[in-house]
């Protein structure tokens, strides 16, 4: 070996010197040591799952708020239709009780022309049966007297009256 320029002693105590740091590293150093990668994994698995957890909790989360929104706008939907169908009721409500208003002025007007027209009409029978009077007083000279007279006025009106 020593041809090959390997000290023979020298390569023991490096084989002895190695194997007594090997079992006093395995002894005290390799324990500790692996214990603290054993939790460092345990914690590294522990985070992950604890991330896993969280995502699917905040998908279920999402989910949720997403069926609460879906919820929310059909009910606002449903709401907006309701209030639709009230105004067009109440407009249909409006425009009946305008059209009765109006047909209610309109009755009103007819009969308060008719009022008027039987009012001028009577008014006109009793400016004729006075002319008439009068006329037939003047003719007369006073012959005939005046509720026989008013009478065949009266009568006579009656005949040509659109009654």
């Amino acid at each position: 070996m020593a041809q090959l320029g390997i000290n023979g002693p020298f390569l023991l105590a490096q084989i002895v010197n190695f194997i007594i740091l090997f079992l006093l590293l395995r002894r005290f150093l390799f324990p500790p040591l692996l214990r603290m990668l054993d939790q460092r994994k345990q914690r590294i698995a522990e985070g992950l799952a604890a991330a896993e957890i969280a995502r699917k909790e905040a998908e279920a989360e999402r989910a949720r708020l997403m069926a609460q929104i879906e919820a929310e706008r059909k009910e606002a939907q449903a709401r907006i239709a309701a209030a639709s169908a009230e105004a067009e009721r109440v407009k249909a409500e409006i425009v009946a009780q305008a059209q009765r208003e109006a047909e209610a002025i309109k009755a009103k007007a007819i009969a308060e022309a008719e009022a008027e027209r039987q009012r001028i009409l009577a008014e006109a029978h009793k400016q004729i049966a006075e002319l008439t009077v009068l006329a037939t007083e003047r003719v007369v000279r006073r012959g005939l007297d005046e509720t026989l007279q008013r009478r065949l006025i009266e009568d006579f009106l009656s005949e040509f009256s659109p009654n």
